[in-house]
């Protein structure tokens, strides 16, 4: 038979001890991470590929509409076509017919329409006012979605401008496919590089750096040197020190090696300013790049389809007439030797 006296002792101890415990159990399991248990994890990781879209079915030809009656125009001295905006999607790597590996990096132009057309009695320019992508019509200010309603176009991501020609004003409303460019065609692509932070003059501006100890350099392998001169007893402005390294505004050339008119994807030869996901804009290549353009007939103003033909969806370059890997057989020892 229990005491009194121990009973009450043994309640009082139930009350200070049961409350820790159910507090720490509750911890415990408050302290959970994302997966509820490592089973839920191992059959997310299995799953995985399952979870991705199925890749589209991609046709190899395709009937064109040309819903605004755009007439195509042979282009005159100063004829201007206009630019496109796109998403830099990333970098792969595609073969030839030679099998000769190419890096291209690739760009979509998603949802490209003409939003504004910029004219001399109007506006004292010409321009073409276009908008890339799909955002929000909450996180769109009045005048735009005035823009985009009159337009008759979504509300857009970005909105950028391109200098053009008279006769290569294109209405508004009118969308902007990958067949406005042609493969093997020469293009300026421009956008922001990547923000590197802090770096110093080796790999900001690609200084070769001081020598090795052995020769007698001490602690000055990767130092920028000299600042200046003694008699001008200052540092010029411009000079190349370390620094902030980007985002700074870039212009490259880059080739357009294909281009796939269904999801409107444009591969370009070699590297891209920009992350992933980053706008960037490319045009017709201009000045001394653009005398590379001279034998491909571009489409001006932009690709107009001819009723009933149907056009191959992917187009690539066409590759060079001599095979790269059929190299000169050379003897190995000279006759004379």
């Amino acid at each position: 038979m229990w005491q009194p006296r121990e009973l009450a002792r043994c309640l009082a101890f139930s009350r200070r001890i049961l409350p820790a415990k159910l507090e720490a159990a509750a911890c415990r399991e408050s302290r959970r991470s994302f997966y509820a248990s490592k089973w839920q994890k191992r059959l997310g990781h299995l799953l995985e590929g399952r979870r991705r879209p199925a890749p589209p079915e991609i046709k190899e030809k395709e009937l064109v509409a040309n819903d605004f009656n755009i007439k195509p125009c042979k282009p005159v001295l100063g004829s201007k076509r206009t630019g496109v905006l796109a998403y830099k999607i990333g970098c792969m790597s595609l073969w030839d017919e030679w099998g000769v590996k190419h890096m291209v990096t690739v760009a979509q132009l998603d949802r490209l329409h003409v939003v504004q057309a910029m004219t001399l009695q109007r506006n004292g320019y010409e321009a073409l006012q276009l908008g890339l992508g799909y955002r929000s019509v909450h996180r769109q200010s009045r005048t735009t979605l005035g823009t985009f309603i009159k337009a008759g176009v979504g509300p857009k991501h970005h909105i950028g401008e391109f200098r053009v020609s008279s006769d290569c004003l294109l209405p508004p409303g009118h969308q902007l496919s990958a067949r406005h460019f042609v493969p093997g065609q020469w293009v300026f692509v421009s956008g922001w590089s990547k923000a590197r932070g802090y770096h110093g003059v080796m790999k900001r501006w690609g200084f070769s750096g001081g020598g090795s100890d052995q020769h007698g350099h001490k602690k000055s392998h990767r130092s920028a040197g000299s600042l200046g001169q003694r008699g001008a007893a200052k540092v010029w402005v411009g000079k190349k020190m370390a620094g902030h390294m980007g985002p700074d505004p870039r212009c490259v050339n880059c080739k357009i090696f294909r281009i796939e008119s269904t999801r409107n994807l444009i591969f370009l030869k070699g590297a891209v300013p920009g992350y992933k996901g980053g706008v960037i804009k490319i045009s017709d290549a201009r000045g001394k790049t653009a005398l590379k353009n001279n034998h491909i007939r571009l489409p001006y103003p932009t690709f107009v389809p001819m009723p009933g033909v149907e056009y191959p969806v992917t187009v690539q370059e066409p590759p060079q007439e001599k095979d790269p890997f059929l190299y000169p057989e050379q003897p190995l020892y000279q006759p004379n030797d």
